[in-house]
């Protein structure tokens, strides 16, 4: 009787422990703990301090390419369904790189927890830190075993080194050329996917603190003063120049709030907000770019492009020079030795 109640009591006991055990290792697993982001991304460890700079974007991208890859893909050729996958993984991996090296808008705890537990592809970010390497679409089109004759994609090769007028486009990724080089392409993928999120996000931001700034200041100023001065009237009458009365509904410019939203706008808001993350337009692209030069960054592959196509015309008039100091050098040579003048003469007649 007393080996049995020991017996069943420690057995019990362990039990109940290890159930507990698992029972909280699961529970901190999965991100409920305390100190733990609740997010999507919680399931995968402990999310460092920082990370919900990055993380709307990163959301964004996700539920698009869920969206991408589940579409219909009639019509398309054998490899363009899968074009979007390659290239929203270059685009996140490219906007985590730049809110890192570029901005420093995350720190590198963040970095590398997104390279550890593959949000982002860390193996092609480390590529854009070789030279020549700045702009590369992905790692399968410098992988010699995946083409014949162990080359490399047609993507890879210089706009420059190219016959004019010549288009190339990636049978797997669908990049039009990624090298760096004379007339190379910003936009490697010539649709949204190939926009510089950082680039977007961090120019909104600088353009939001200009604008509450010029609020602030507005504010700071003796009532009346703020804002512009009034227009005067031509017929010199004392009616009232305010602005007039906004129709129902309108949204009113100074405030910025927007009607309340009907019920049947609910189901539109996420795809409102994903819309959000990319830039509308080219004119957009333009204007946003114009914020970040008055702001004193550097334009992203601008300088890059800039030192390539320097560096190639600087290396194609060094090479003329080599060959014409060549020729000029040889000739003078032979005269000298037809000449019969001087000691190589005589050492290279009895060579």
């Amino acid at each position: 009787g007393f080996g049995f109640g020991f017996g069943f009591g420690f057995g019990f006991g362990f039990g109940f422990g290890f159930g507990i055990g698992l029972g909280l290792r699961l529970w901190l697993r999965l991100g409920l703990g305390p100190g733990l982001a609740m997010s999507k991304f919680g399931r995968r460890g402990r999310v460092p301090e920082g990370f919900e700079v990055i993380e709307p974007t990163l959301d964004a991208l996700e539920n698009e390419i869920r969206e991408r890859v589940n579409e219909s893909h009639d019509g398309y050729r054998k490899n363009e369904g899968l074009w979007p996958v390659h290239q929203i993984n270059w685009q996140r991996t490219r906007y985590v790189y730049d809110m890192y090296y570029k901005y420093g808008r995350i720190s590198r705890e963040v970095y590398d927890y997104c390279v550890r537990n593959r949000i982002i592809d860390g193996a092609l970010a480390a590529k854009w830190k070789k030279p020549g390497y700045e702009r590369l679409c992905s790692t399968y089109v410098i992988n010699t075993r995946n083409y014949k004759f162990a080359t490399v994609s047609i993507c890879r090769v210089p706009k420059y080194k190219l016959p004019p007028g010549t288009t190339v486009e990636d049978v797997t990724v669908g990049c039009r050329g990624c090298s760096s080089g004379k007339g190379g392409y910003k936009n490697i993928f010539g649709n949204k996917y190939g926009q510089y999120l950082a680039d977007i996000q961090v120019a909104r931001e600088l353009k939001l603190e200009k604008q509450l700034e010029e609020d602030d200041d507005d504010a700071a100023l003796p009532p009346g003063m703020a804002g512009p001065p009034p227009p005067d009237d031509d017929d010199g009458s004392d009616d009232d120049v305010g602005p007039a009365p906004l129709p129902p509904g309108a949204i009113p410019k100074a405030s910025g709030q927007a009607p309340p939203a009907d019920d049947d706008s609910d189901g539109d808001e996420a795809a409102k907000k994903r819309a959000a993350v990319w830039a509308s337009d080219e004119q957009e692209v333009e204007r946003l770019k114009d914020v970040l030069v008055q702001a004193e960054y550097a334009e992203e592959g601008g300088e890059e492009e800039g030192d390539a196509e320097a560096g190639g015309d600087n290396r194609r008039e060094t090479n003329a020079a080599l060959q014409a100091l060549k020729r000029s050098g040889a000739g003078a040579f032979e005269a000298k030795a037809g000449a019969g003048g001087g000691p190589s003469a005589a050492k290279r007649q009895r060579r």
